[in-house]
Formats: C-alpha cells, sequence, structure tokens
C-alpha cells in the first residue's frame, strides 16, 4: 500500500479529490493534505510518501519549487502536476524536474486515477529492479572467494579468454592483478601429517593455509589464490613495491615454519621465476606440479624453485617389489590376506637403497593397487566404484594428497572388508554343510550311518566335513548321532508299544545287546528299566 500527497492552495480543491476517489481501491493506504507548499514539506519530510499530486500556481513556492526542495531529500516521490495553463514552459520545466505526469485543469477524475496508478505502476518495477539487484549484488559478494578461485582455476586450465573481458571480470571481483603485472606463482603441497584427516577436515586444513599465507604475505604483496581439483594451494604472488618479488623466498620459508607451528604438519613450495600476467599461467602450474611430483616424497618441509636443477630430480626409482613373487593377485585370490598386506607394506615402504617414492610413483601404485582390487576383491553385488570406495575417488581426485601411508590406509581396509566379507560367506557355506549332514541323519537315523557315507552324500573328503562341522556346531558328527538316537530311543520307549529290538533297529543299531548298552551307559538304567519306571 502506498501514500499519497495532495497539495494546493485552495482547500476545497484538496478536501475533493481526497475525500471523493477510493484511493483504496487503486493502492493508496494513506492520503495527506497539505494547503502550502511549505506544509506539504513538512509532511513529505515526516511521513512516508510515494506519490504527490500537486498544483502548479501557489503563493510563496510554487509547484515546480516545491519538487525541486523534495528532491533535495526524497528522488523516489513520484509528483504529478495539475495546472490551469497549458504552456509549454511548464510542460518543460516538469519534464526536467522529472515529473511523474502533467494534467491540465478543470481536473479530470479518470485521468488523475490513470496517473497515480501508473505512478504506483512504475515504482513497483522500480523497487523489483532494485530488489533484484540487491539480491545480485547479496548473491555476488557471498560467492566471491568462491568466483575469484573458478577464474584463477580457469586461467590455470588454459581457458581461452580475451583481455578484455579477463580485464572485466578481474574488476567485477576486485582481483588486484591486471596485465602486465610482474608476478611469481607458488604451488604448495600439503604433505604427509596431513594424510590421516577426513576430507571435511582436509579442507578446513586448506582453508587454514590459505588464511596462514595471506597473513605471511600481507606486506608487502597482493595475492590471488585457488585449490585446483588435484589438491594444490596455488598462489600467484603480486609485488607492491619495487623490489617486493626479491624476498619471496624468505616469507615462504615463513610460512612453512608457521604451517609447521601452528598446523602441526609439513608443506611443499615450488616457487616460479617471475612473469608478468596473465603470461604462461598454465605452464608454470604444470611446471610447478612436475617439479613437486619428481622432488617431493614425505619430506618434510620442502623448498624448490623451478630453476634449481635438482641432480636427483629426475633419477626413477624402479618398483621390484611390485613384482616379486608372490604377486599380489595371487595373494588375494588364495585368501592369504595377511600376506597380501605384509606385500603392500613392502612396495610402498621398502624401496630399493631406503628410497621414497616419488609422487608419480605413488600414482602408479595406486591404480596398480585399483585394477587388482576391481579384478580380485569386486563381488557380484557391487559396482566397481562402490567396491573402491570414496577414499579412492579423493586420492584419485586430490592427486595432491597422495602419501604412502594414506594408501596403505586404504587399501588395508579395502583387504580386511574382503576377508570380513569372504569369512562370512564361508561361514555360510559350512552352516550349509552342517545343515544338510543334521538332515541327512535325521533322515537316515535306521540305516547304517558312517562318517563316510556322509561325505559321500554331501560330497566332501571326511577329514574336511569332519573339521566344517566341528567349527560351525563344536561338537562332532559322532557326537550329533548319539545325542540324537538317545533322545529319540526315550521318546519311542515312553510313546510307543514297540519292543526294545525294534527300538533298537529303529535307531539304526546292528544288535539290540549294543543299543542296550549304550543306553544304560547314558540314562543309568536299560531301556526296559526306562519304560517300566
Amino acid at each position: 500500500m502506498y501514500g499519497l500527497l495532495i497539495v494546493d492552495d485552495e482547500k476545497s480543491v484538496v478536501d475533493s479529490l481526497a475525500l471523493t476517489i477510493p484511493w483504496e481501491d487503486y493502492g493508496i493506504q494513506e492520503v495527506h493534505r497539505a494547503y502550502s507548499a511549505a506544509e506539504a514539506l513538512d509532511i513529505a519530510s515526516k511521513y512516508a510518501v510515494d506519490i504527490m499530486i500537486t498544483d502548479i500556481r501557489m503563493p510563496e513556492m510554487d509547484g515546480l519549487e516545491l519538487i525541486l526542495e523534495i528532491r533535495r531529500f526524497s528522488s523516489k516521490i513520484r509528483c504529478i502536476i495539475l495546472s490551469g495553463h497549458d504552456e509549454f514552459e511548464y510542460a518543460q520545466k516538469a519534464i526536467q524536474y522529472q515529473a511523474a505526469n502533467y494534467l491540465l485543469k478543470p481536473i479530470n477524475t479518470d485521468e488523475l486515477i490513470q496517473a497515480v496508478t501508473k505512478a504506483i505502476a512504475n515504482i513497483e518495477r522500480e523497487w523489483e529492479r532494485i530488489s533484484s539487484f540487491q539480491q545480485i549484488q547479496h548473491a555476488l559478494h557471498a560467492n566471491m572467494p568462491l568466483l575469484r578461485n573458478q577464474l584463477l582455476k580457469e586461467l590455470l586450465q588454459n581457458k581461452a579468454m580475451s583481455h578484455q573481458i579477463l580485464a572485466e571480470r578481474l574488476s567485477m571481483l576486485e582481483i588486484p592483478f591486471a596485465s602486465s603485472d610482474p608476478f611469481i606463482m607458488m604451488v604448495i603441497r600439503m604433505e604427509e601429517e596431513f594424510s590421516g584427516y577426513d576430507l571435511r577436515s582436509l579442507s578446513l586444513l586448506e582453508y587454514a593455509v590459505t588464511n596462514i599465507a595471506e597473513e605471511v604475505f600481507q606486506h608487502p604483496f597482493k595475492l590471488w589464490h585457488c585449490i585446483t581439483e588435484q589438491g594444490y594451494l596455488v598462489f600467484l604472488i603480486k609485488n607492491c613495491d619495487l623490489h617486493a618479488l626479491d624476498s619471496v623466498d624468505s616469507h615462504a620459508v615463513r610460512l612453512q615454519n608457521n604451517v609447521q607451528k601452528f598446523l602441526k604438519g609439513a608443506i611443499s613450495i615450488c616457487l616460479s621465476k617471475e612473469q608478468f600476467f596473465p603470461d604462461h599461467l598454465s605452464d608454470l602450474y604444470l611446471a610447478s606440479v612436475s617439479a613437486i611430483n619428481r622432488n617431493v616424497g614425505s619430506n618434510k618441509s620442502y623448498f624448490i624453485t623451478l630453476d634449481k636443477k635438482d641432480a636427483d630430480s629426475h633419477e626413477q626409482q624402479n618398483l621390484i617389489n611390485l613384482y616379486e613373487p608372490p604377486l599380489l593377485p595371487n595373494l588375494l585370490e588364495s585368501g592369504n590376506w595377511d600376506e597380501a598386506i605384509s606385500k603392500i607394506s613392502r612396495i610402498l615402504f621398502l624401496n630399493e637403497v631406503g628410497k621414497e617414492l616419488s609422487h608419480d610413483q605413488l600414482f602408479t601404485v595406486l591404480l596398480y593397487l585399483s585394477s587388482t582390487f576391481s579384478i580380485s576383491l569386486k563381488s557380484q553385488d557391487t559396482t566397481v566404484e562402490e567396491m573402491l570406495g570414496e577414499e579412492f575417488e579423493f586420492l584419485l581426485r586430490k592427486k595432491s594428497q597422495l602419501s604412502g601411508q594414506r594408501i596403505y590406509s586404504w587399501a588395508e581396509k579395502m583387504i580386511n572388508q574382503r576377508r570380513k566379507q569372504a569369512s562370512n560367506q564361508l561361514m555360510n557355506a559350512h552352516e550349509q554343510i552342517t545343515s544338510k549332514v543334521r538332515t541327512y541323519i535325521q533322515e537316515h537315523l535306521a540305516e547304517g550311518i558312517s562318517l563316510q557315507v556322509i561325505a559321500d552324500y554331501i560330497g566332501l573328503h571326511p577329514v574336511y566335513l569332519s573339521k566344517v562341522y566341528k567349527t560351525v556346531t563344536g561338537e562332532t558328527i559322532g557326537d550329533y548321532l548319539y545325542s540324537l538316537r538317545m533322545n529319540r530311543a526315550s521318546y519311542l520307549l515312553l510313546n510307543s508299544d514297540l519292543k526294545i529290538a525294534d527300538v533298537s533297529k529303529a535307531l539304526g543299531f546292528l544288535a539290540p545287546p549294543h543299543f542296550i548298552k549304550i543306553f544304560k551307559k547314558h540314562y543309568g538304567c536299560t531301556p526296559q528299566e526306562f519304560r517300566t519306571r
């Protein structure tokens, strides 16, 4: 609902317009009346006025001057001018003062209502535009870090972008970099101490490292950073002073020390040579990652520069343990779980001349293990993705987070899961065998039952069958047969008129005396005494 102010030095005109038109029907909630320009200014400054209808000719201050004064504290009030003169000069000034409409007296009520509803429509459109713009501004501000991160990642991926579009995006995102600015690229990899954290905690640690970097490089540098899909933290470092880039090395060392001190973990840093923005960003990033992968294992606070040639940087280690017998697939297929875990430990941690695996070699081991697991451990009711799990997906995506310990923990978890699954499957199979044994004995109790006869029926070696049965039940097959015969004997003696010899035959005993002897040993009396008690 809107507020309306009617201004005229003729009281009858003001009152007539205020009282005879049903303003509420047109969205007007409050109607204010003023009989002079001064009174109108007072009302407009105190109340919420959206539309003002004013006569153009009034003593002391005319309608145009009133509009001009109104504009000093509110540019949003829509002004409709009423005039008894159809003069071009007045109409021209009305346009100049941004009047919403110019109506001639005598007043046509329909035209006035139409002018007011048009003004309301304009107000609503403007507020919709303002609201939408504010929402965009708010969304832009809230997502500014994400958008800055994304733009740098696009440049690192060598995404085509004109200088003009890049300049516009840099300006919109308030990034303090411009064409031809000298800069150094710093690529960071979080090292072994961080490998034990879960994915959410690792993201918080990346955020913490970024905050420490911004604090260390606060003066005299400007930073722009992102976290790549592979998990590397990439910073562009711009100098604010003429020779500021000369001290980047010392600031980087301070960054390593502070991360170690406050986050209790190590980071490896690779610094590029000085370049000019935005030249060679993608090449610098790839070269930095390659240098880190060649030089960094689980070393603590490793520091390298792209122009530094380390004598051992290209030396390749042979993953000899990978292909030494026994091979991992054979161990897994035979269910030798402990030896399989030990094999993976030797691959990751016991390499030639005590060297640690490089990043590239760790990635090779990860791919080898994933393919081996996919073939040897996959069950029919799971996909490869489900079987390898979220941790593998993370290691594959966040290559910078690869470490021997993280790969070992993942692989050990995979094998132990399969060990448990195999154990459950074996137990189920053994339980099925046990059930078959008992069913066969119950159905053939009157026959001459022996371990060999049961083993032939089940299709297993007698010794293995005995072992399986005892593992599941805790008793031997003979114990079960004996217990079943004694229970069945007592039931038949008490609930049937069968002779002792017939009961003996029904229980599979070859001779009644043998049955009587066994029964007496179990119950402490003969079958006849048991029946007549």
